[in-house]
Formats: C-alpha cells, sequence, structure tokens
C-alpha cells in the first residue's frame, strides 16, 4: 500500500519512507528494552547513507517512487537496514544533539 505523505517542504525522500518501514519491520519482534537501547535516527541516517535518493514532489511522484523503490530496491533496503542496525548496536550511544527542527 503506497502511504499518503503530506508534502509540506514541497519535495521528499521517499526512501526515508521506506527506511523507517523496513526499520519497524526488523525490529517488530524486539523487547522494548532492545528497542529503547536502539537510535532509530541513527540507523535511518546509516542506511541512506548507503542508498540512492529517490525524490518527489507531488503525491502521484510519492506513488510512483515509492512504488519504483520496492521494485528495484527492496532488497537493498533491507540490507541497509540490517547493516544499520548491526553498526548502530556496536557503537554505544552516549547521545547526540538532534536538529532542531522548524
Amino acid at each position: 500500500m503506497v502511504p499518503s505523505y503530506d508534502i509540506a517542504n514541497s519535495y521528499k525522500n521517499i526512501m526515508e519512507i521506506l527506511v523507517d518501514e523496513e526499520i519497524d519491520q526488523q525490529t517488530c519482534a524486539w523487547s522494548l528494552e532492545e528497542a529503547q537501547r536502539i537510535n532509530r535516527i541513527e540507523v535511518a541516517a546509516h542506511a541512506l547513507n548507503h542508498l540512492p535518493p529517490l525524490y518527489a514532489s507531488s503525491q502521484e511522484g510519492v506513488a510512483l517512487q515509492y512504488e519504483r523503490a520496492q521494485r528495484e530496491h527492496q532488497g537493498d533496503i533491507t540490507t541497509a537496514v540490517t547493516d544499520a542496525l548491526t553498526a548502530v548496536k556496536r557503537i554505544p550511544w552516549k547521545g547526540s544533539t538532534p536538529f532542531d527542527v522548524r
């Protein structure tokens, strides 16, 4: 199912949506304690750095890029998230200063 997405900034990297979904998929069976030890933002950033961006600027573009990404890149997305989870688990998280989202 293609998600409906509010494109407030006028464009969106659809890989972000698919990476978030894959993180959910790979961690859904984890215990609450294990899930809380992982910084999901770090996992997503690590995975996205290993995937091509797929931008859209309309709801129709979101649908097209979402389907394209699933068709052409799902295996790469799964691997990138698996590798990112492994990498982030190895590095003790000492906290970080998030961006000030405005």
